[in-house]
C-alpha cells in the first residue's frame, strides 16, 4: 500500500507553554476526516460481506526471508509494514475513499502537540498478538528501541527524527521529536505508519537476521505454511481482535491466501489459465491483450476487467540513468538517449496502445506540470535560474511525439546533433569520443522478459546512432543486489510519487543527501540544489495549492534534466481472475488499488459454477 504525509490543522496559540489538539479518532489532510468516529464501517466496503474459501495468488520470482527488518535476502511478499501487510497492524491506516485521511488502528486516539513537539497516541486496550498475549505500551517501547538500534539503515533513518519515546499512562506513549525535526505533519506519518513488534516474541530471537521462521502478528492473517522460495499460506485469525471494530468491518474475508512463486511470467500464465491459482494483477499491456483468449473466459467462467485507478500513477516506468557513470553526467548525452527512444512505436506494437507517455513525474495528479510555469512555480524556481536548463522557465513539459509507424528519424537526427555538440562523433559507424577515441557505450540491467522486450527495440535503435549497448537479463535476487549498491548504467524502475507524496520516500529517490548510501531510491544519483529545495516546499507545504505547486516546479526540473527516459503508463490497470469472487466497485476515486484480498470475498454460487467447469473439462 502507499505511504502518505498527514497534514493537521491545529489551532497556533500565542502562550509560550506547548498546548495540543483534542485526542482524535483520525485525521485529515487537508479538512476534517470523512468518517466519524461511530462511523458503520467504509463506504467502499461491503459490509455483510460472508467469510470462508481460499483465495490463490501468485507472485514472480523467489524469496528466502520472512523478517522485513534486514536489508538481506530477498523479502515475501505481503509482510512488509512499509508497503503491504496482513500480518501486523499499524498505528493507524488509511481510507480508501479520501485523499489523505488515516483513522486509528492499534491506536485508539491521537493527540498532536500545537508546535509538534511530542505527538500522543493511546493504545486500544483489546488487542493481541496472535498468542494471546497483549500488545502493550511496553511494546512499543522495546519495538522503538529495536528499529533504531538493530534494523536496517532505512528502518533507522525513518525514525532519526524521534528523539525519545515516552510512555504517559497505562496504555499511552508519546513521541518527543528532536530540535532539528521538521515540525510539519510528516512527523505524524513517521509515528502513524508505526508497526510495534511482540517482545516477548524476541527475547530468544535475533531482530537483525533474516529469517524462514514466520514471524508473530497481530494482524488479520497469519503464516502457517512456509516452503522457501516458493509458496505462503495465510490463514485468517478467527479471534482477531480488531475482527468487531467498524474500520474493519466487510474486510479480511477469505479463511486462507495462498501465495505461489514462479520463477517465469509464461509459466506463471499457464498455471493461471489452468485453474492453478485464482487471481493475478496483470500490468503487461501485451499479456492482458493475447493471453487470455481460452475456453475458461469464453464460457465467461474468467474475468479479464480494466479499471481506472484512483491514485496517481507517478513515475510510472522509466529508463534510470545512472549518474555515478561519468558518462551520463552531461545532459546533452542524457536527452540524446531520451529522443532516441521510440515510445509511440513500441506502444504500438508491444502494447497494444495501452499505455500513455510518462510526461511527468507526477501522472494523474494535482502535483503534474502542464504548459507553461505559473507565477508560483517561476517565484519557485528563479533562485535556481543559473543551475538549470532554460527550457524549465520556457517551455512547456511534453516530449517528442513519433509517428507509432517507420523509424523515428526526426528525434534521431536531434539526438546526432546533441551527441556532436557534447563531443561524441561517428567514425566508421561507431560513436566515439572526438579526443579519445573511445566508444560511447554502456549496458542495460533488468531481471525481468517483458523489460527485456520493452528495450531490445531501442537497443537497435540506439546502433543507428553508433551507439552499441548490451542487454544484460539477471536473475532476480542478482538484480536486488546491483541495485542496492547502484551496479548498473541503466535499468528499468518505477518511481511512486503519490497524489500526497510521502516527503521521506521523495527525498530517497530524488534529493542529494540519499545519491551515495547504498540500499536507497536515488538510483539515477541525482544531486541537484533546485531538487532538493522543491522537495522540501512540498514537506512544508501548509496547503492543498503549495504542494502542487511545489510539485509542478519539481516535475519540470526533473524533466528537463533528463535522469531518466520516460516509458509510458497504463490507460487502464487490469484484473484476471476466476469467477469464484465478489468485490465491491473497483477504481474509486481515490482508491489505489483493486482491494483484493482485503476487500474481495469468495461468492458461492460463482465458485460452484467455475467448479463445475473444471469437473466438466476433466471428463470431456
Amino acid at each position: 500500500m502507499s505511504f502518505l504525509l498527514i497534514l493537521l490543522a491545529l489551532t497556533v496559540f500565542a502562550s509560550g507553554s506547548t498546548l495540543a489538539s483534542e485526542p482524535s479518532h483520525g485525521f485529515a489532510y487537508f479538512g476534517e476526516p470523512k468518517y466519524p468516529e461511530d462511523m458503520d464501517h467504509y463506504d467502499y466496503v461491503n459490509p455483510d460481506a460472508p467469510k470462508g474459501g481460499t483465495a490463490r495468488v501468485a507472485a514472480i520470482g523467489t524469496f528466502n526471508n520472512l523478517n522485513p527488518f534486514v536489508d538481506k535476502g530477498i523479502l515475501a511478499q505481503y509482510i512488509d509494514p512499509r508497503v503491504f501487510t496482513i500480518t501486523h497492524e499499524r498505528l493507524m491506516t488509511e481510507s480508501e475513499d479520501e485523499l489523505a485521511t488515516y483513522y486509528g488502528r492499534l491506536a485508539e486516539t491521537i493527540e498532536v502537540a500545537d508546535d509538534y513537539s511530542w505527538i500522543e497516541y493511546t493504545l486500544r486496550k483489546d488487542a493481541y498478538w496472535h498468542d494471546g498475549v497483549p500488545v502493550t505500551v511496553d511494546d512499543i517501547l522495546w519495538t522503538f528501541d529495536a528499529y533504531r538500534h538493530q534494523a536496517s539503515s532505512s528502518w533507522r533513518r525513518a525514525y532519526r527524527d524521534i528523539e525519545r519515546l515516552e510512555q504517559t499512562g497505562p496504555w499511552s506513549f508519546r513521541f518527543h521529536f528532536t530540535e532539528s525535526a521538521e515540525r510539519t505533519g510528516q512527523l505524524v506519518i513517521q509515528t502513524a505508519m508505526f508497526t510495534p513488534q511482540a517482545k516477548h516474541y524476541y527475547q530468544h530471537r535475533k531482530f537483525d537476521a533474516t529469517t524462514m521462521e514466520p514471524p508473530l502478528g497481530n494482524g488479520p492473517y497469519r503464516i502457517v505454511e512456509v516452503d522457501p522460495g516458493h509458496k505462503l499460506v495465510f490463514e485468517r485469525v478467527k479471534d482477531y481482535w480488531a475482527k468487531d471494530l467498524s474500520i474493519t468491518r466487510g474486510m479480511y474475508n477469505f479463511d486462507r491466501i495462498q501465495l505461489t512463486y514462479f520463477f517465469d511470467e509464461s509459466v506463471m500464465l499457464q498455471a493461471l489459465r489452468a485453474g492453478v491459482f485464482d487471481y493475478h494483477r496483470e500490468q503487461n499491456e501485451k499479456s492482458f491483450h493475447t493471453a487470455y483468449d481460452f475456453v475458461g473466459r469464453r464460457k465467461g467462467l474468467f474475468k479479464a476487467e480494466t479499471y481506472t485507478m484512483g491514485g496517481a500513477y507517478g513515475m510510472h516506468f522509466g529508463v534510470v540513468l545512472n549518474m555515478r557513470n561519468p558518462l551520463f553526467k552531461d545532459i546533452r548525452v542524457r536527452e540524446a538517449l531520451a529522443l532516441a527512444y521510440n515510445f509511440e512505436w513500441a506502444n504500438r506494437v508491444f502494447w497494444h496502445n495501452g499505455l500513455r507517455r510518462n510526461n511527468s513525474y507526477f501522472v494523474r495528479s494535482g502535483l503534474r506540470a502542464r504548459g507553461l510555469p505559473s507565477g508560483e512555480e517561476l517565484a519557485l524556481l528563479e533562485p535556481f535560474r543559473d543551475q538549470l536548463p532554460e527550457r524549465v522557465f520556457t517551455q512547456p513539459v511534453p516530449l517528442p511525439e513519433n509517428a507509432p509507424f517507420g523509424r523515428n528519424r526526426d528525434t534521431l537526427l536531434q539526438a546526432d546533433a546533441l551527441l556532436r555538440e557534447a563531443g561524441w562523433v561517428v567514425e566508421d559507424f561507431v560513436r566515439v569520443n572526438e579526443n579519445t577515441g573511445e566508444p560511447l557505450t554502456f549496458d542495460f540491467v533488468v531481471s525481468r522478459t517483458d523489460f527485456e522486450r520493452m528495450l531490445t527495440p531501442y537497443v537497435d535503435n540506439l546502433k543507428r546512432l553508433g551507439i552499441h549497448t548490451a542487454l544484460r537479463k539477471v536473475e532476480n535476487n542478482l538484480m536486488v543486489n546491483r541495485l542496492r549498491n547502484y551496479d548498473f548504467d541503466a535499468t528499468i524502475r518505477k518511481f511512486y510519487t503519490f497524489a500526497v507524496p510521502y516527503p521521506s520516500r521523495m527525498r530517497s529517490q530524488f534529493t542529494s543527501q540519499y545519491a551515495d548510501p547504498p540500499n536507497m531510491l536515488n538510483y539515477a544519483g541525482i544531486k541537484n540544489p533546485a531538487v532538493d529545495f522543491l522537495v522540501e516546499q512540498i514537506a512544508w507545504a501548509t496547503t492543498e495549492e503549495e504542494m502542487n505547486t511545489a510539485g509542478r516546479a519539481l516535475d519540470r526540473v526533473l524533466l528537463w534534466n533528463f535522469y531518466l527516459i520516460p516509458d509510458g503508463h497504463p490507460v487502464g490497470r487490469h484484473v484476471c481472475y476466476w469467477d469464484r469472487f465478489g468485490h465491491p466497485p473497483i477504481g474509486a476515486e481515490y482508491m489505489r488499488w483493486s482491494g483484493f484480498p482485503n476487500l474481495w470475498w469468495l461468492d458461492e454460487q460463482k465458485n460452484a459454477k467455475v467448479n463445475a467447469g473444471f469437473a466438466e473439462t476433466d471428463t470431456n
